[in-house]
């Protein structure tokens, strides 16, 4: 909270400025002789993939994070399936499968837009609305990479509002020696408005070294270039069919995850929309803002042969037993502001 003395020294200012028009109410420092509400400061903002922290992570009030550490125990009650939340080696659903994590090796996120928004509403652009989908800004922060480095007016900024395209990771899948690019959709792109590109929520598709799709996980086959599919077709996990557009949902989540608000805005339109709290005060002094995601064991699922390797759908079938879980987690993101 300011001291009564830096607002009664506003009040006192704005008096002089009103009455006789005079613009040094700052100290006598001419470099501070604007009005607080033009202030400005450059925010620069970088973004970066923690592989070493557990995506477990809870947020913590506003900035930072409150650990959130694996129970290392079942339940007393053995529950219907395994969850992420348990220490990898348990198997608490008796099902054979054991649980375990992958951290990934490398880490994209495509934004279709980006925002701060300050406390009275205003929004400015991080990475500004890149219209459609497809055309989103995609971010590899395997290592820090600066965003933007916008000058900010003063004032306190309180949120961060992102449209998330998809997430991409890297990691061993099937072979241990080799590394896999899997896409995770969190939006739908299969609108007129976004050009009818085929993907919906919850969709699994592969990527090539060179960056190009090579095409869509299909319930019940492996995870490997020769069983993929293209185009989409049928494919329908656990999410069922969006009730607004009639979308069959991917082979990722349920229904409690899609049903959610952040993920549907209707029968033409399903972006996913993301918020964090941020606590940014910008005066006059250069800051930046540093988005961390936590990526470490990103990757949750059950292992029926044992072998701590994710081969999905092939030998003991791990993510095709009956009951198999598997997930890609949602990243914690922590905020630091510098």
């Amino acid at each position: 909270m300011k001291s009564n003395e830096s607002i009664l020294g506003r009040l006192m200012c704005a008096i002089v400025l009103l009455g006789i028009g005079f613009a040094g109410c700052g100290g006598g420092d001419g470099s501070k002789s604007m009005d607080s509400a033009n202030r400005q400061a450059r925010v620069t903002v970088d973004m970066k993939a923690d592989f070493s922290t557990s995506s477990l992570a809870k947020p913590a009030r506003l900035l930072g994070i409150e650990e959130f550490v694996k129970i290392a125990t079942c339940p007393t009650t053995t529950p219907v399936w395994d969850q992420p939340g348990y220490e990898a080696g348990l198997d608490c659903d008796n099902d054979g499968g054991v649980i375990q994590y992958i951290t990934p090796t490398n880490y994209k996120v495509a934004f279709k837009r980006l925002t701060f928004i300050r406390d009275d509403g205003t929004e400015v652009d991080i990475i500004a609305d890149t219209g459609t989908l497809a055309n989103s800004v995609v971010l590899d922060i395997t290592s820090q990479v600066t965003i933007a480095s916008p000058a900010l007016l003063s004032g306190d900024y309180t949120l961060i509002e992102g449209e998330i395209y998809y997430y991409e990771l890297e990691m061993s899948i099937n072979d241990p020696s080799v590394t896999q690019a899997i896409r995770v959709y969190l939006s739908d792109d299969d609108f007129a408005g976004e050009g009818n590109m085929g993907h919906h929520q919850g969709d699994i598709t592969l990527i090539a070294a060179n960056g190009t799709e090579l095409g869509w996980v299909d319930g019940g086959a492996e995870w490997e270039p020769a069983a993929l599919v293209a185009p989409r077709g049928s494919i329908n996990g656990a999410g069922g069919t969006d009730a607004e557009t009639g979308h069959l949902r991917g082979l990722y989540g349920d229904t409690s995850l899609w049903n959610q608000t952040a993920f549907v805005q209707g029968s033409t339109q399903d972006i996913y929309i993301a918020a964090w709290p941020l606590n940014l005060t910008v005066e006059e002094t250069d800051q930046t803002v540093v988005f961390s995601f936590r990526v470490g064991d990103s990757w949750f699922y059950e292992d029926f042969d044992n072998n701590q390797q994710f081969n999905p759908c092939g030998g003991v079938s791990d993510a095709c037993a009956g009951g198999a879980e598997w997930s890609p987690l949602f990243p914690a993101v922590s905020i630091s502001v510098f």
